[in-house]
């Protein structure tokens, strides 16, 4: 089988990349003939925001590179902006079928991510011009930009551009839930739920614990920070942090002022492994729809339980006092209450929740289980399909 990726990168390197990577790697690993049709984001040309709605130089690279690779199915993971919406129709034009995977809720919201203001925003999903979102400038907070990125959208669905596509995939239920719920209810058949994976990188299975939670991720509000600040800023508890962001000053301030907070910023991928290793509980406190969540697997792959959010997708990943403990979203009393509980069970149940948090990982979240999920989606698509339209 061939089959032809397609994804628009960012200037910075993001969850989506490492997902394209893993799969083309899992798949060439298999025996597949797989192509890697690359689209660039990372400058904002006022060009390619003109041609948001309909790249030609887009559509033209991707006739080349079906005429050339001769493809018996195209995956587009991200075609905003630079790719467009073009990918689509050209290769419907040379009448491949298409899967498309959904790493974000772009058709659904300009914002992409259902959350503006502070808190998670649904009025997009009704039908009609999405007036609100253009309103509140949800996309780069600027009206203009969310007016030219929601026509677009609003053109293409009205065209049936999206109807082109014979499979969208979604890395949880209750994304797809989202979609099925929305202006896409139409759609409904054509979504399948497949989660991400990562390679096994371990070394042991029987590590240590040294007493700390750890928290890995991005330092913004929908992340939850406030929330996990709010919740170990009155514990004796040992927190770590890792990552990056808007709100860095802030998890700068708190590990000045709490002796218990340690704020260790971007580290290598080596160094947060071993933290993983070693910590207690990875805190996942998120407070958008997250479409998935690697840190996550990342953490049940090194046999470390999560304490997160009750939130989305999150709850298909995360059972509580199973492999980790759910609490109840932007709550802080609730999330220390959790980690309290944790922290005071006996070395034998910590042990069984560990156990616990890496047959998760071996049992949904391997390459091979990933594999016979890819094919399978392939194989049905490649096996039914007829144009759409």
């Amino acid at each position: 089988m061939k089959i032809l990726f397609i994804h628009t990168i960012y200037k910075l390197a993001g969850g989506e990349d490492i997902v394209v990577k893993n799969e083309i790697d899992l798949l060439r690993s298999a025996g597949y003939e797989v192509a890697l049709l690359q689209f660039d984001n990372s400058s904002f040309s006022l060009l390619k925001v003109v041609l948001m709605p309909f790249n030609f130089f887009s559509y033209v690279k991707t006739k080349s590179a079906i005429k050339s690779f001769k493809p018996d199915i195209v995956h587009i993971h991200n075609m905003h902006f630079a790719a467009s919406p073009a990918v689509i129709y050209c290769a419907y034009r040379y009448k491949i079928p298409i899967v498309m995977t959904l790493h974000n809720y772009r058709l659904l919201c300009p914002s992409g991510t259902l959350y503006d203001g502070n808190k998670i925003f649904l009025d997009s999903l009704k039908s009609g011009f999405p007036w609100p979102a253009v309103r509140k400038g949800v996309y780069r907070k600027s009206r203009l930009l969310t007016f030219w990125l929601a026509l677009s959208n609003n053109l293409h669905k009205r065209l049936g551009c999206f109807k082109k596509v014979n499979a969208f995939i979604t890395l949880g239920a209750h994304s797809r839930d989202l979609f099925v719920d929305s202006h896409f209810a139409d759609l409904n058949n054509r979504f399948i739920v497949k989660p991400n994976f990562i390679p096994d990188t371990t070394d042991s299975l029987s590590i240590e614990s040294k007493a700390y939670f750890l928290f890995v991720g991005r330092l913004s509000v929908e992340k939850g920070l406030h929330t996990l600040l709010k919740a170990f800023s009155n514990s004796k508890l040992h927190l770590k942090i890792v990552g990056a962001g808007p709100l860095e000053a802030l998890a700068k301030q708190a590990s000045e002022n709490h002796a218990n907070i340690e704020f260790l910023g971007q580290q290598p991928k080596a160094k947060v492994n071993e933290l993983m290793d070693h910590a207690e509980a990875l805190i996942f406190p998120s407070q958008w729809y997250e479409t998935f969540g690697m840190v996550m697997i990342e953490a049940f792959s090194r046999s470390t339980p999560i304490i997160a959010s009750g939130l989305g997708n999150i709850t298909d990943i995360v059972t509580n006092e199973k492999n980790g403990l759910i609490f109840q979203p932007g709550d802080g009393k609730d999330l220390l209450a959790k980690v309290n509980f944790y922290n005071n069970l006996s070395t034998e149940v910590k042990s069984r929740f560990r156990e616990e948090s890496r047959a998760t990982y071996e049992n949904n979240y391997t390459p091979a289980a990933n594999l016979l999920k890819l094919n399978a989606i392939y194989e049905g698509v490649i096996n039914t399909h007829s144009h759409p339209l």
